[in-house]
């Protein structure tokens, strides 16, 4: 049988479909061929994974065109026929492909977007308190797939082999390929102070000062990850400590994952860092301002904690791209650096 599993975007949301990847492979073995179609920029999320038999990426940023993907999922099913296409998206772009191959079965993940739509909407902090998660269709992200799909794959076993799945060691969790070593003093801390929109930020202040806490707090060295745009990571300059690295666009994505997988925790905004911490096994500390962890996208590891306070106008958007329409971000103000330092020390068993 042979599977392409469809989510061009975001970093974050590719490393949790690795927990669906995980599962198929769990229900069939090794008679299963796994291919994976992701934008070109986060293949190097996929590509040493071992449940993957191949990643297949558009670089649409780069000017390939829509004609060019479909030569390489024609040239893709010539080789090794698909049988399924499990979009795992549910965009446009990816309605355009099941459309161009119609002749494919296809499964479209629900990505809960009435369910989202309405939590949003309706901010009430007691009526939010009352929705289960579970009775929303709010569940994690790794759990919703195999929640609605179970039943239909695994040759009319799926349900218990998919129960004998998330009793077995590795449950649901998502996972990454092992890299490279990338050389730093162990052990050590990563902060990841960055995430794809503004308001989804704890503010830089805050972590330059949870920061100083840590390393006045403990002995573990301090690991500052983000991307080559995020010039606000200078705020970390005025630490001068042999035991802060900020590396602040100055690693690929490869060579972050590798830091990421060798650290003893990572913390963080609601982003694609602490999704791959994760997914390596990292416990996260995750900070949700204008978000609502029933989305989906809270930490699901054992030792894992997230931070997110109740507020009559949260969540403001589904994505937190939406401009606060406060005049200050209370969301993410009222996340106290002291609240933060001792959820971590908590984390890492020195509290």
């Amino acid at each position: 049988m042979h599977i392409l599993l469809v989510r061009f975007s975001s970093m974050g949301d590719v490393a949790l479909q690795t927990a669906t990847v995980n599962w198929l492979r769990a229900l069939y073995g090794k008679e299963l061929r796994l291919s994976f179609l992701t934008s070109q920029e986060f293949t190097s999320l996929l590509d040493s994974h071992p449940g993957i038999d191949q990643v297949i990426s558009f670089n649409r940023r780069g000017g390939e065109e829509w004609k060019d993907l479909i030569a390489k999922i024609k040239h893709l099913d010539s080789e090794h026929p698909l049988d399924l296409i499990f979009d795992l998206h549910a965009t446009m772009r990816s309605f355009r492909l099941k459309l161009a191959f119609w002749r494919i079965p296809a499964l479209t993940v629900d990505k809960r977007r009435w369910e989202r739509f309405f939590l949003t909407k309706l901010k009430g902090v007691i009526f939010k308190r009352l929705i289960s998660p579970k009775l929303f269709g709010l569940e994690t992200q790794v759990e919703r797939i195999i929640t609605d799909f179970d039943s239909l794959l695994g040759k009319g076993q799926g349900k218990w082999k998919t129960r004998e799945y998330r009793s077995g060691p590795h449950g649901e969790l998502t996972s990454l390929g092992e890299l490279p070593v990338y050389a730093l003093p162990l052990p050590y801390i990563v902060l990841a102070p960055s995430a794809s929109f503004l308001y989804k930020r704890w503010p830089i202040e805050s972590f330059v000062n949870l920061a100083k806490y840590l390393l006045e707090k403990t002995s573990h060295d301090l690991v500052i990850l983000a991307g080559p745009e995020d010039d606000f990571c200078k705020a970390f300059s005025e630490i001068d400590s042999p035991r802060l690295h900020n590396l602040q666009g100055k690693t690929s994505l490869k060579e972050s994952m590798s830091i990421l997988s060798r650290s003893i925790a990572c913390i963080g905004n609601d982003s694609g860092m602490n999704h791959i911490a994760e997914a390596y096994g990292v416990p996260c500390l995750t900070l949700f301002g204008p978000t609502d962890p029933r989305f989906g996208f809270a930490p699901h590891g054992e030792s894992s904690h997230h931070i997110s306070k109740e507020l009559w106008c949260k969540p403001c958007s589904t994505t937190g791209k939406t401009p606060c329409y406060r005049e200050r971000h209370f969301c993410m103000e009222m996340i106290t650096v002291e609240e933060v330092g001792a959820a971590s020390l908590k984390i890492l068993g020195e509290a």
